[in-house]
């Protein structure tokens, strides 16, 4: 008699994008301050949190259960309100109050180089809006929620015609193993998605929201969508790496693309990278995008 295994049950993809509200106590950056923000952070939660040091930072760089996204702007005036956002995955979601606890702790300590801030506000940011889990008045709320990918992938009620994409921080992305300096087309855009969508799912031995075999019309659909305009410029910028100690130079494009087509289908996927972010460093704070939709009808 043969007996066959049980399938392997599913393993949903989960996702917890943090936003933290914090107030300068006079910041200032010499650059893009990606850099300080993931050494800062690996510091305090080396010293704090050994586990989460190790299940967040002590990975190959590409393997990365999180992702970092803070302000281009250099400088913040003292009171200056100013916004952090980190996205965590897979079991990294296990770590979100040592993640919350050390932002707090390295606003005391401060950032070097930067300076020092406040903790006022850490939230959630969930498909239909933020939900704050702690407050400098109230302290902690709740627990924070967590989320599956496929719950922020919600297709629009009416069909979409154009949107504009702003590479708000350094998009690192390689075409033939040169780094892109142009507008990426949007069906680039959609298979680098998909990449690191499956690359984090892999590394959390979770389950993508979506099979490799049911993405040919997302394809068919993204291949449909044009280039209407672009404002892209490349961003360089200098790092001091603590394992070479050495200074390394890393560019990317910056800017906004407009996309015009029909991507009903497809712009959900783009919303969803907003929180994953693409290409290379996403752990330094690259990458980030944020995506406008228009001509609805």
């Amino acid at each position: 008699m043969n007996i066959e295994a049980a399938p392997t049950p599913s393993k949903p993809m989960r996702i917890l994008p943090l936003h933290f509200l914090l107030s300068s106590e006079g910041l200032n950056f010499p650059e893009f301050s990606g850099s300080a923000w993931h050494g800062g952070l690996g510091k305090v939660l080396a010293r704090n949190s050994p586990v989460a040091f190790r299940q967040l930072f002590q990975t190959g760089p590409e393997s990365r259960l999180y992702s970092l996204l803070p302000p281009m702007q250099q400088q913040f005036m003292k009171g200056e309100m100013f916004e952090l956002r980190l996205t965590l995955f897979g079991h990294g979601v296990d770590h979100a109050l040592a993640v919350t606890q050390a932002i707090a702790d390295l606003g005391r300590t401060g950032l070097r180089p930067g300076g020092n801030y406040l903790l006022r506000e850490a939230s959630t940011l969930g498909p239909e809006g933020k939900i704050a889990f702690l407050s400098s008045d109230d302290g902690f709320i709740a627990l924070p929620k967590i989320f599956h990918a496929e719950d922020y992938l919600s297709v629009f009620a009416h069909s979409v015609e154009s949107c504009r994409i702003n590479f708000v921080t350094p998009l690192r992305i390689k075409e033939g193993n040169e780094l892109l300096n142009s507008a990426p087309a949007y069906a680039q855009l959609l298979r680098r998605i998909f990449s690191r969508i499956d690359q984090l799912a892999h590394v959390a031995e979770e389950t993508p929201p979506l099979a490799k075999k049911m993405r040919g019309d997302l394809y068919d659909e993204a291949e449909g969508v044009e280039i209407k305009a672009s404002a892209i410029a490349v961003h360089g910028i200098e790092r001091r790496s603590a394992r070479s100690e050495q200074q390394m130079r890393f560019g990317g494009i910056v800017g906004a693309v407009d996309y015009i087509g029909a991507m009903h289908s497809t712009l959900p996927w783009l919303r969803l990278a907003g929180l994953a972010q693409l290409g290379g460093k996403t752990a330094f704070g690259f990458g980030g995008i944020v995506t406008e939709a228009s001509n609805l009808s």
